[in-house]
């Protein structure tokens, strides 16, 4: 079951990597899967956000923060070690026929679950989850990111829908402490007003 399942893998990594190739999708994937292309777009992007959302923003790229901590050092920490999967651009598992675009393959990573669709579809989420609107867009954006992963070679197609799973699980898990917290505060609160608004008990009424 598991060689079956492991087969279709490789063969829609083929599928999608060179079946799939032209000069434009070369270059146009190349470069979106390169994590430093984005720097400064999103510094710009999240200068911008807090102008136009101040504290709102500062709540959601807080908890950001915390979300791609978690994708992150749960792939690169527990689950890529636990699964101990060969990327298919490893000399040691190489897919025959494959076309292998960066021009280091981090043979010495493991490949399951993709690191860079786990922390972008923990993003999606948690920001889908402030902004249900925008929902489509964050998703699409984590998408094309995660399939960039395979087209360039060095994941699976499975790596990448798993990496989207757990990121999903862990940005929606961070929304739910973050709705936690929220809502232990506004009980806090309210008992504390509660508490001070409360009239005085009978025997405790001053005189007349």
């Amino acid at each position: 079951m598991l060689q079956t399942i492991l087969s279709r893998d490789s063969a829609l990594f083929l599928l999608i990597n060179r079946g799939l190739a032209n000069p434009l999708f070369d270059a146009f994937f190349a470069t979106v899967t390169n994590g430093k292309f984005w720097i400064v777009p999103g510094i710009a992007a999240a200068l911008i956000y807090l102008i136009c959302e101040k504290k709102k923003a500062l709540v959601v790229l807080g908890l950001a923060l915390v979300t791609v901590t978690l994708t992150d050092q749960l792939a690169t920490d527990l689950l890529k070690p636990l699964v101990h999967r060969l990327r298919p651009c490893n000399p040691h598992a190489l897919v025959e026929g494959g076309r292998y675009i960066l021009v280091h393959c981090l043979r010495t990573s493991y490949s399951f679950p993709s690191n860079h669709a786990m922390n972008m579809f923990g993003q999606a989420m948690l920001l889908t989850l402030f902004y249900p609107r925008f929902g489509v867009y964050f998703f699409s954006f984590a998408g094309i990111i995660g399939f960039s992963r395979i087209y360039v070679g060095v994941h699976y197609p499975l790596d990448v829908a798993g990496g989207a799973v757990f990121g999903v699980v862990c940005g929606a898990i961070v929304w739910a402490g973050y709705r936690f917290v929220i809502r232990r505060l506004a009980a806090g609160k309210s008992r504390r007003v509660f508490a001070h608004n409360e009239p005085l008990s009978s025997d405790n009424q001053l005189p007349h």
